[in-house]
């Protein structure tokens, strides 16, 4: 099952845009390509670390579109069963 969320431009002033303190998955993307599907208790911080280079890979990429998948409530195993299952859906190329 695709990612259930909102489309995003990849870059600082659309992750700041995004609230904060929500816990789910997330995936970094360039032209339609999966690079990166990661899980966080905050995606918005973890996608501030992202945007700064925290991973050259992904930023050598040079990833445009990104998406969050919010889990409030479903607790760590949920988020990490989830992102398995887009991990082995998008195969993404940065994992």
């Amino acid at each position: 099952m695709p990612f259930q969320g909102e489309k995003r431009k990849y870059d600082r002033k659309e992750v700041m845009a995004f609230p904060g303190f929500r816990p789910g998955v997330y995936g970094i993307f360039k032209d339609g390509v999966a690079l990166f599907v990661g899980n966080s208790g905050d995606i918005k911080a973890r996608m501030l670390r992202h945007v700064s280079n925290d991973n050259p890979n992904i930023t050598a990429n040079e990833p445009n579109i990104w998406y969050a998948e919010v889990m409030s409530g479903q607790g760590q195993a949920a988020i990490e069963a989830r992102q398995k299952q887009l991990i082995e859906e998008y195969k993404p190329v940065c994992q």
